[in-house]
């Protein structure tokens, strides 16, 4: 009695926080397990033709995959004449996570530029790293000959994820390709983590799973693991890492996870900043040896936008110096050593965040961006691309 009467609280639970948050008491377009398919190079990859409902306590909201696993419409796989194709390339923060499918980045520089010259394409993929997006990019992406590609950079996880032994700091589970440079520089794939992820997918039993969802709901499920984080730290143990290099003015030694060293936290971000430069280089060089024009922007997180959310984060760490501004500088003096246009992003953030309203992130936990700062995003993109001549076709 006592188990059933916790099983009854619990979706009673469920249903009070999906009608109080969303107003709906159902998903109706499947959940996250049913949209992401296994993929041998870059280890997920959308569900061709995929409609699903991308649901955290912040958002519900429903996206649609077409048949080449992208987000938004159908497209031919050749431009049509006097059409400039753009590409997009990034993460969950271009994807659009929250928003529907006419409020992301791509689909508002979309009706920003027009329909009669421009065609935008979003080949971006929650949680990819730039190791991941660079594979998509040159196993289907070029094929559709983009006359732009423009690279959505993450500052905040990007270089933890490309580079394994940040990786391994960062987040427990290592289910993706990571890149390394060799002796003579060059920038060597390592795919023995994605294989080992792959084959504990083929072989691991679910059960577990199954049960607990049938148990818990989802919704409940992001309430204890949301408190979970905050309690424990989750992944977000060591400021020198999950904020790291790209983002503090110093290391912290005194967050430091015992037995790390000064030296160690350079090391690898050192090493972690050379291998994403050196993969940027790549997707520039590939880009331009299919005859498209290669460009980049530093998405803004929300703590460098919002002085509220920075104030919040300092407070709990009054022993980080931040520097906000840092990834941007960071990526434009990439950029100019690599001569790859960067498109500044973070002032006009920050002075549309200043306002206040409309709210450009999600609140409840998530830190994307809602449909006000995706277009924002797409704004900045659209008058920038324009001053600095590349929204023409090579």
């Amino acid at each position: 009695m006592v188990l059933v009467a916790v099983f009854l609280a619990l979706w009673v639970a469920e249903f009070g926080l999906r009608l109080v948050l969303h107003g709906h008491l159902g998903t109706t377009a499947g959940n996250e397990s049913e949209w992401h398919v296994p993929h041998p190079t870059r280890g997920w990859a959308h569900r061709p033709n995929a409609v699903f409902r991308m649901e955290k306590l912040a958002y519900s909201e429903v996206a649609h995959i077409n048949s080449r696993g992208i987000r938004g419409p159908e497209f031919d796989q050749t431009p049509k004449p006097g059409i400039t194709r753009i590409l997009m390339v990034s993460d969950s923060g271009t994807f659009g996570s929250g928003v529907a499918d006419d409020q992301t980045t791509a689909a508002q520089l979309q009706r920003i530029l027009g329909n009669d010259k421009f065609e935008v394409i979003n080949l971006s993929v929650a949680a990819y790293s730039t190791v991941q997006e660079y594979r998509w990019l040159i196993e289907d992406g070029l094929s559709y000959k983009p006359d732009l590609v423009l690279l959505g950079f993450a500052p905040s996880n990007d270089v933890q994820t490309n580079y394994y032994p940040l990786q391994k700091w960062f987040q427990r589970e290592a289910k993706r390709p990571y890149a390394k440079l060799d002796a003579a520089g060059q920038l060597v794939i390592e795919d023995q983590q994605l294989n080992e992820a792959l084959e504990r997918r083929r072989t691991e039993s679910r059960l577990k799973d199954r049960i607990y969802d049938l148990l818990v709901g989802d919704m409940v499920q992001k309430v204890i693991r949301q408190a979970s984080q905050a309690v424990t730290g989750g992944r977000k143990t060591d400021p020198n890492i999950w904020i790291g290099w790209m983002m503090m003015d110093d290391f912290a030694m005194d967050y430091a996870r015992k037995g790390r060293t000064r030296e160690q936290y350079e090391q690898f971000w050192r090493e972690g900043w050379q291998v994403t430069g050196a993969l940027i280089k790549a997707m520039r060089d590939q880009s331009q040896a299919a005859g498209a024009r290669f460009a980049m922007w530093g998405y803004v997180s929300k703590v460098q936008a919002e002085p509220e959310s920075l104030g919040h984060l300092q407070r709990s760490l009054p022993k980080v110096k931040f520097d906000v501004a840092k990834p941007e500088r960071e990526l434009k003096a990439l950029g100019k050593q690599l001569d790859i246009p960067v498109i500044e992003m973070l002032p006009a953030v920050q002075a549309a965040a200043t306002k206040g309203d409309p709210k450009l992130y999600f609140s409840l936990g998530d830190e994307h961006m809602t449909a006000a700062g995706h277009r924002v995003v797409a704004e900045t993109l659209a008058s920038q691309l324009k001053t600095m001549g590349l929204l023409q076709a090579p």
